[in-house]
């Protein structure tokens, strides 16, 4: 379905703190804590120049040693990453960089990436909202046919809202450090970070992205997914069916910071309730977890009609601050301006309004 602007200026509107990181993983529902394990940037803000060394792991994310620790997985382990909830439309992809000797040492940057895995749009939804569905929450599987060794995992996040100008697309990148054990065959293709992303790829910037763009057709930055092992073995979730078939009842929601048992009740409340005073909250409590969007076991996220660009249509599931007045503040990454936009335009103190499009303006740090 080709998309319309009046799609756009609603979801725009409702869109604010969209900025977003990676903080947990789990491997088959075991985590080894709140954002161990993952080179931790020192902001959620996005990464928008792909010339830059910072798409490979973000900002600060390939200083070396990385003082993060390694967590093990094997081939074909199942993984769990955990996100802020984001309402912009775009994917989310996973790549692996490896094997190496130490991950710590791994800068990341440069050749020796493949993508594991990617998710689009499906079904009238894009990956961010079957992210939002989940609680924050996305699952696939490593790949058989894997070296043993360590590896950089990273995931990502690509906000779509402003890609109609160049430079204008957002990316949002976390890395976790794994050492897996394989059967080996290694993987290709393999991609350079940076250099396999262009600022004009049609992917990334798309000026017709509000007026006739069909998001049925696109596919993530980086290539196709990896063939890995002799005898050529993809992970079983680059099926988009059984990408979006994830339950949220079956993702972990309770960690043990020493990662030797995890449980797994059947809602956030449960898992809240499970934790100990001590240990880190892993899922957000926005309101969009929250909300009566949750996928149920076994079924893909639906909506009431089908969507295109626009990914949050409930005015009940975004945060409240989307319907600010026309007078107060608007508290940091609130929208404050664009075409149709009726709210309040002051941003609070230490940030300012600046525009990302026609459509959306919104409060950055001054």
């Amino acid at each position: 379905m080709m998309l319309r602007s009046s799609v756009f200026v609603s979801s725009l509107v409702a869109a604010v703190s969209a900025h977003q990181n990676f903080h947990q993983f789990w491997v088959n529902d075991v985590s080894p804590g709140y954002q161990v394990a993952i080179r931790m940037p020192p902001s959620n803000s996005p990464v928008t120049d792909v010339t830059s060394d910072d798409i490979a792991c973000n900002v600060n994310g390939s200083i070396t040693p990385s003082g993060v620790e390694t967590y093990a997985a094997n081939e074909g382990d199942k993984i769990t990453v955990n996100w802020d909830i984001s309402s912009h439309p775009g994917p989310i992809t996973h790549f692996l960089f490896g094997p190496v000797d130490d991950a710590s040492q791994a800068s990341g940057i440069g050749a020796g990436w493949f993508k594991i895995d990617e998710l689009d749009y499906q079904n009238g939804t894009w990956a961010n909202e079957v992210v939002g569905n989940n609680g924050g929450n996305y699952t696939f599987s490593l790949p058989t046919g894997l070296e043993s060794g360590d590896y950089l995992l990273r995931s990502e996040m690509l906000a779509l809202h402003g890609a109609q100008t160049v430079g204008g697309a957002q990316f949002y990148i976390g890395c976790a450090q794994l050492k897996i054990t394989g059967t080996g065959g290694g993987c290709s293709p393999t991609i350079s970070l940076p250099g396999a992303y262009n600022a004009e790829d049609d992917n990334i910037y798309i000026p017709d992205v509000y007026n006739g763009f069909d998001p049925t057709t696109y596919s993530a930055p980086g290539g196709s997914v990896a063939v890995c092992g002799a005898s050529g073995s993809t992970p079983a979730t680059t099926t988009k069916a059984a990408q979006l078939s994830s339950s949220a009842a079956a993702l972990p929601t309770s960690v043990v910071a020493n990662a030797t048992a995890i449980t797994t009740p059947s809602s956030t409340a449960q898992a809240a309730s499970s934790l100990s005073s001590s240990a880190p909250v892993s899922f957000p409590t926005s309101p969009l977890a929250s909300s009566s969007a949750s996928v149920p076991a076994g079924t893909a996220p639906s909506a009431s009609a089908p969507s295109t660009f626009a990914t949050i249509t409930s005015s009940s599931a975004l945060p409240t601050s989307t319907s600010a007045s026309s007078s107060g503040t608007v508290a940091l990454y609130g929208q404050c301006g664009g075409i149709n936009y009726t709210g309040a335009t002051q941003c609070a103190s230490g940030s300012t309004c600046k525009v990302q499009n026609d459509y959306y303006s919104q409060c950055v740090s001054a």
